[in-house]
């Protein structure tokens, strides 16, 4: 339940609360820091007062003439006025024979070697450093020194109270800072997200308003603003080929209506009348059946469900069944085709016949009775190369670019003679662009027109039968 509160919080309140526990976690490190090294050098600090008092009582004892003071003797311990220190002598069987100030030695015991160490005793923390008293190398009694650290550590609670409320206060300060700079920071995307809310389907021509600096946030814009005009562009495709489809459609059927209401009215009684109607529903049913089967490959292309059937085959034999077929049916024209070596080619046969057959129908139409088509294939550089050439009416070199687009026509009235769709030349665009091929066209007015495919003899594809 926490986790799908904390997922459904704004991304302010997420970076400011990640912000404050990466704050509050390097403030806690900081401190804690500072609170070990400062007790670290509290301790030592008293280790060194240990050892100082210790050595300063060893030198008293062992006196500058080389004669021992008695151990017993008060004087050994009068230059010693750090209240903080206590001291005690004890004899070889470890009873005290000397003491400096009162303490409570009964809990604490007498160690045989040269040591320091920390210990705490009853809530007392101590530093006790254990020294030998020599007499000819021979160990006569026992030095122990006692530095109390109580205030030192009284210090360190205070310390630690007064730094734990400083990282409260820095804590909340983060929380706060952290809310006013992720708002700060976070309000042009803010901006951009109420921009883009207001942008609807039929308002496609606004635009996000992109700030001068070269960061993050102009660029999410920008990249706002190419989508949008990218949705733009697709819609108005999108509209264009409905309209285009519907009239495509409209006209063959209002002559299939046409012919119907005539064989109504008079086909009963005259066969010639009815012959001609049912010829002309025919045709216009045929019309009609290859129209749709090309918009139901291009909205299958569209939708990734045209899938290809890749496999090796003989580009020659295709080149060869192709031009034997267009000779066929285009014997008004000088088919001529021609395939340079061996060419093998891994690709889907049936959609790249399709493409040969349409661009030679596209030669066809708009190439005058007895003008030629040239079909050459040939291999260059682990590619294939097809070119088409014909002697047509060519094309005007400003719509080159444009005669891929669906239900494109540049002669209008030509392609109601020659019955053609405006769809034959995107079907072959998709089907290069499917075989990841590039496709260039050069034409020019009253020069005919030269389409080139280019198409990898390897494809990265994996063969489907």
């Amino acid at each position: 339940m926490k986790i799908k509160l904390f997922k459904s919080q704004k991304i302010s309140w997420k970076l400011t609360i990640y912000y404050a526990t990466i704050f509050s976690l390097v403030l806690m490190m900081l401190s804690a820091s500072v609170l070990y090294g400062i007790r670290l050098y509290l301790i030592n600090q008293a280790i060194n007062k240990a050892m100082d008092t210790s050595n300063s009582i060893i030198e008293r004892i062992n006196g500058s003439t080389g004669e021992q003071m008695s151990l017993d003797d008060p004087e050994l311990f009068a230059a010693e006025q750090d209240s903080t220190i206590s001291a005690r002598i004890v004899n070889s069987k470890k009873i005290m024979i000397n003491s400096l100030n009162k303490f409570n030695w009964s809990k604490l015991q007498i160690l045989a070697d040269n040591s320091v160490k920390k210990t705490e005793i009853d809530k007392l923390h101590l530093v006790v450093a254990n020294r030998q008293i020599l007499n000819r190398d021979k160990v006569i009694a026992y030095l122990q020194v006692v530095v109390n650290m109580n205030k030192e550590y009284v210090f360190l609670e205070a310390l630690f109270v007064l730094m734990a409320c400083a990282d409260l206060v820095g804590i909340a300060i983060s929380l706060f800072a952290g809310y006013l700079m992720s708002r700060r920071m976070l309000y042009p995307i803010d901006r951009i997200t109420r921009a883009a809310q207001s942008i609807s389907v039929h308002d496609l021509n606004r635009r996000i308003e992109v700030s001068q600096t070269d960061d993050e946030l102009s660029r999410l814009a920008k990249t706002f603003n190419e989508m949008i005009e990218r949705l733009h562009l697709s819609f108005e495709k999108q509209k264009q080929f409905v309209s285009d489809a519907s009239h495509e459609l409209r006209t063959p059927i209002s002559v299939i209506l046409g012919y119907i209401g005539l064989i109504d009215r008079w086909g009963k009684e005259d066969t010639d009348v009815l012959h001609e109607s049912i010829n002309a529903i025919k045709n216009e049913s045929i019309g009609m059946m290859e129209l749709i089967e090309k918009l139901l490959f291009l909205a299958k292309g569209d939708s990734g469900n045209q899938k290809l059937k890749i496999h090796e085959f003989s580009f020659n034999e295709l080149i060869d069944e192709v031009g034997k077929e267009s000779e066929l049916i285009s014997q008004k024209h000088l088919i001529q085709y021609t395939s340079v070596g061996e060419i093998s080619l891994l690709a889907d046969r049936k959609m790249i016949k399709q493409m040969l057959r349409a661009l030679i129908d596209n030669s066809v139409k708009f190439t005058p009775e007895n003008g030629s088509i040239t079909l050459l294939a040939y291999s260059n550089n682990n590619s294939v190369n097809i070119n088409i050439k014909d002697t047509g009416i060519g094309i005007p070199s400003q719509e080159v670019i444009r005669i891929f687009d669906r239900f494109y026509r540049t002669d209008k009235a030509r392609a109601k003679e020659t019955g053609g769709s405006g769809l034959g030349l995107a079907i072959v665009k998709w089907i290069v662009d499917a075989h990841k091929g590039k496709i260039a066209v050069e034409s020019n007015i009253g020069e005919g027109t030269n389409i080139t495919v280019e198409l990898p003899q390897l494809m990265n594809y994996k063969a489907e039968t």
